[in-house]
């Protein structure tokens, strides 16, 4: 068995300072914690920040000492290089959170942790979506993703399905996303949020690209074993960039009885050289879904 992601988030840090408001480390991304290949996941980079914040607190699996609903939001400026050295810090300014991972002097991952002033209602088409949108397709996978990795033994298994008015996953967190005191790791939500927003994104603009920023709003500690749905409904896409390059999209994650316990807010950077790269990583036996997912490039999974 694995220890819980949030120990095993801990692990990749070597501590060298840790007050009551500060912290610096060392911290090395294992190859476990890519998202496109060579890089890191972006849901995993901020679960880190997250997790960087808590050990400063003193929060452990589902403690909740930080003022719930949290809001973190961390802003991408580099892609998050594996098996190297970065620092790790973190910081307290007048009850803000700031973390940071740097690399040469430069900010890698910055993230901001403050306190939510509570979730958001689920929107009615929402709601509609999530009691029965019939699944068309699945989105493909890579092979050792974070989020869809089907050999990534760390990783959170996932592959939504979607439509043309939603995409969602019923969520069934493995066990190593199960904290020592029964709940699920707040990691797993950072993961969740991430990979369904980047995908809203991707399938709006019809490419790959990048998550440039994520913010997820988590409320109280959620049992392991409940009953998740994950889902982001197509039609809130929406851009300001007059190229349409990037897109900001919205997903929740809902009890079953419609409650939600996260919520997220995803700017997806598309990018036509990063597909060219991307689209030949996916696994061989999805190339119909890759195909169905990037249709302009259709000829490329053939």
């Amino acid at each position: 068995m694995h220890e819980p992601f949030d120990e095993y988030l801990r692990g990749c840090l070597k501590v060298e300072l840790l007050k009551l408001t500060s912290l610096r480390a060392i911290a090395v991304l294992p190859p476990e914690l890519q998202g496109p290949p060579n890089a890191g996941h972006g849901g995993g980079g901020t679960a880190l920040l997250l997790e960087m914040i808590r050990m400063v607190v003193g929060e452990r699996g589902g403690e909740a000492l930080l003022p719930r609903p949290l809001r973190m939001e961390a802003t991408f400026h580099r892609v998050l290089p594996l098996d190297t050295p970065l620092r790790a810090e973190v910081d307290e300014q007048a009850g803000v959170w700031h973390a940071r991972i740097v690399q040469d002097a430069t900010p890698v991952i910055e993230g901001r942790l403050s306190s939510a002033a509570a979730m958001d209602a689920v929107p009615a088409e929402l709601g509609r979506l999530s009691r029965g949108s019939p699944a068309e397709w699945s989105v493909p996978r890579y092979e050792w993703c974070l989020a869809c990795g089907r050999s990534n033994a760390r990783g959170a298994q996932l592959r939504f399905a979607y439509s043309d008015h939603a995409v969602w996953h019923h969520l069934s967190p493995p066990a190593g996303f199960r904290t020592r005191d029964g709940s699920v790791a707040l990691a797993y939500f950072c993961i969740v949020a991430d990979e369904l927003g980047w995908w809203l994104g991707a399938l709006r603009q019809g490419e790959c690209g990048l998550t440039s920023r994520l913010i997820v709003a988590l409320g109280a500690p959620v049992r392991f074993g409940t009953s998740l749905l994950a889902i982001g409904a197509r039609s809130e896409v929406r851009s300001q960039d007059p190229k349409g390059r990037f897109w900001d999209t919205k997903c929740v994650v809902l009890t079953k009885q419609g409650q939600p316990v996260a919520q997220a807010e995803v700017q997806f950077a598309a990018s036509r050289a990063f597909t060219k790269t991307m689209l030949p990583g996916f696994i061989a036996e999805d190339a119909a879904a890759v195909g169905q997912a990037f249709p302009r490039y259709a000829e490329r999974t053939e």
